[in-house]
């Protein structure tokens, strides 16, 4: 029977596909053209066109090459195949054995691909989007462990998945460029972006107290990481609260940047110390959606407004 794990996965060309069965080339054109109705159209190609197997292929292949004998009886294979007993979990493991990670796009690609994505440029996802696939992973984990009774595995993936969440959702609602990972940094950089607004309370004192435990993105990623400002401080820390506080926080800001029409903006890179201060003076950032500088744009032009 035809296991659930099997999806369609990335081709392998003739050498490939005779490397992993460990037997000649001339072997597999062989057993390709035996038994061209239980393969795809790839492994008996028009002339000129190099042959190309899929994975169910190679199950097909594989199960053939374990019968095969000095005197085959054909027959008999094809109706072992025809009952899907070459689905092998051995042969499965070989194959993620002998396949990378990045693959091509297969040319079948399509909506009943729901077994990975699609990486374009090492990316998938908008800005917001990001988020909201963080928030997604950390809610449903938390309420997994929390299912489970299982807190004490779970609890630091869990932190870190939520303040990371946060951390860009911050950085989107303020358009920051700017190259941090504090908490309360971002709060602070927000509320400047919006004419001085402060975030309501205790929206914002939620975020701090985070950033207090945390305060660099790395309290919950390493285990020697410095985790706040008083590591003798002893904290109960509820999490049904803490999900409740989190979707709180999530949904206003969420709700805010579709109000504000905000898209997010890339960090900066951090300044090359060994870059001519001229023409790091001279290079200006790019300006905001709306057409107004950026801080760091202003700041440069009231620098050269002073030296003239």
């Amino acid at each position: 029977m035809k296991p659930e794990f099997l999806f369609p996965a990335m081709n392998r060309n003739l050498s490939q596909t005779a490397k992993l069965l460990g037997v000649e080339c001339a072997q597999v054109k062989n057993w390709s053209s035996l038994f061209k109705e239980c393969l795809s159209g790839g492994a008996n190609p028009a002339k000129g066109q190099p042959r190309s197997f899929r994975e169910s292929d190679l199950f097909v292949l594989n199960q053939i090459s374990s019968r095969w004998e000095t005197e085959p009886d054909i027959e008999a294979i094809k109706n072992g195949l025809s009952w899907d007993e070459h689905y092998d979990d051995q042969f499965q493991e070989k194959l993620y054995w002998h396949t990378p990670l990045l693959q091509e796009p297969p040319d079948d690609l399509d909506e009943t691909w729901r077994h990975g994505i699609l990486l374009c440029g090492g990316s998938r996802y908008e800005y917001l989007e990001l988020a909201r696939n963080y928030k997604y992973v950390a809610n449903s984990m938390l309420q997994s462990a929390l299912e489970k009774d299982e807190l004490s595995h779970w609890a630091y993936p869990i932190l870190f998945a939520y303040r990371h969440t946060l951390e860009l959702y911050l950085k989107i609602i303020g358009e920051i460029e700017e190259v941090t990972h504090s908490l309360k940094r971002c709060v602070h950089l927000v509320e400047k972006r919006h004419g001085g607004k402060k975030i309501r309370s205790p929206v914002r004192e939620w975020i701090i107290e985070l950033d207090q435990v945390d305060p660099a993105g790395t309290a919950f990623r390493y285990a020697d990481a410095e985790q706040s400002s008083n590591p003798y401080a002893e904290y109960w820390f509820d999490l049904r609260h803490f999900k409740f506080a989190m979707k709180q926080v999530f949904d206003e800001i969420d709700m805010a940047i579709l109000r504000l029409g905000v898209t997010g903006k890339t960090a900066k890179k951090r300044p090359d110390p060994n870059l001519n201060k001229q023409h790091a003076d001279n290079t200006l950032p790019p300006k905001l959606p709306n057409g107004e500088p950026s801080v760091s744009e202003t700041k440069i032009e009231r620098h050269e407004h002073r030296e003239h």
